[in-house]
């Protein structure tokens, strides 16, 4: 698989079964030694207006459970 396919996949929540949207927004986050993927990481987004401000989000690697035709299912501890 290219990276350019991973991209245009949605991600999704096995536990809320939610869209998290796609994941071309998100950053690979790679370890430099040994060149394994750490997480993604999904970019902040600015409120309605240009007001508030929600924080990055990373995805643990090991939490990707399938990366499928059309998705990109992930597995997060429930808050």
């Amino acid at each position: 698989m290219r990276l350019s396919e991973l991209w245009r996949k949605e991600l999704v929540d096995i536990n809320e079964g939610s869209f998290w949207g796609p994941a071309g927004k998100a950053d690979l986050v790679i370890d430099e030694n040994n060149g394994k993927i750490h997480s993604l990481l999904l970019p902040g987004s600015v409120g309605f207006l240009g007001l508030g401000y929600n924080e990055e989000i990373t995805i643990p690697w090991p939490a990707v459970i399938k990366i499928g035709k059309d998705a990109i299912i992930i597995d997060l501890p429930q808050k």
